[in-house]
């Protein structure tokens, strides 16, 4: 090779280097999220006669009673600014944004609604048998209460530099998530908690993690069992994080995306390397890595 050729190929090179470390750094870029105000928009509501009836009626007929609770805005706060902590691309700024912060690209905002929060409450008699001074055993009743909570938050995320709605999700905790605990304080506890997995998800799915296939690992009757991926620790990835796997292809212009895959992470194998099991799809998924397919690996929704 001359050296001019040289020289021509080292520019290539050079001119391409940006781009090749754009493409890496920008892969996964962190986004700048401030959680902002919070607005409890529960109003109380009157006892008429109407309403104490109904409530009376409800009571007959389910054995269940409820109540709006207040005092928690501050709680409710708290778990939707952790569960955004929790998302895998947020670095979450608690309060307003600096000059800076807003002028960085993609940097958002959340405004968000607590709309109600309640605690629905049971009774159940249960007989028990207790001896007596003359040690006869005598049959008693006893009443135990329990409890479970009712959430409903609503989010509004905003560009942070032009304050435009981007996303509206609410979140609904009902009857059917919770099961039924012994104090109300904890009943509202549990609800919370399960708030902050919710806007984590949400958030997740919302600025998922995409990675890239780099090694495969073991096959069995036709279909991939392992492959190794270039995320790790230095990703905050977890082990038991799933992934689903696309073929894409263009149709009018646009990208369609078809799932082949999924995988789920087993072990944490440095900065940028975990080993991942199969869980789905092996066989298609053999199929496009033979194939040499271009594939989209990004985190669950």
């Amino acid at each position: 090779m001359n050296l001019k050729r040289v020289f021509a190929v080292f520019a290539a090179l050079v001119m391409s280097l940006p781009y090749i470390i754009a493409q890496e750094v920008d892969r996964n870029p962190i986004i700048i999220a401030s959680m902002n105000n919070l607005e409890y928009t529960q109003k109380k509501t009157k006892n008429t006669a109407g309403s104490v009836i109904g409530e009376i009626a409800t009571a007959v007929l389910t054995g269940q009673t409820s109540k709006q609770v207040d005092g928690y805005q501050g709680a409710v706060r708290s778990a939707i600014l952790k569960g955004m902590s929790d998302a895998y691309r947020l670095r979450v700024v608690d309060g307003k944004l600096s000059k800076e912060e807003v002028e960085t690209p993609g940097s958002i905002y959340v405004d968000a609604t607590l709309n109600s929060l309640s605690t629905t409450t049971k009774n159940e008699v249960k007989e028990y048998e207790e001896k007596n001074k003359n040690g006869e055993k005598v049959k008693k009743t006893r009443t135990d209460v329990y409890y479970r909570a009712l959430l409903s938050v609503s989010l509004h995320v905003k560009d942070a530099l032009t304050d435009a709605v981007i996303a509206s999700p609410s979140f609904k905790i009902s009857e059917s998530d919770m099961s039924w605990v012994n104090s109300p304080e904890r009943a509202v506890e549990n609800a919370i908690s399960r708030l902050s997995v919710l806007v984590m998800r949400f958030f997740d799915g919302m600025y998922p993690l995409t990675c890239q296939i780099i090694e495969r690992g073991g096959i069995k009757n036709d279909k991939q069992k392992q492959v190794y991926i270039d995320l790790g620790s230095a990703d905050g990835l977890q082990e038991g994080q799933t992934f689903a796997i696309y073929t894409k292809r263009l149709i009018g212009g646009k990208e369609a995306r078809t799932q082949v895959a999924r995988l789920r992470v087993k072990k944490i194998e440095g900065e940028e390397v975990s080993f991942c099991k199969v869980l789905s799809g092996g066989r298609d998924l053999k199929a496009a890595l033979d194939q040499g397919l271009d594939l989209i690996v990004e985190t669950d929704k």
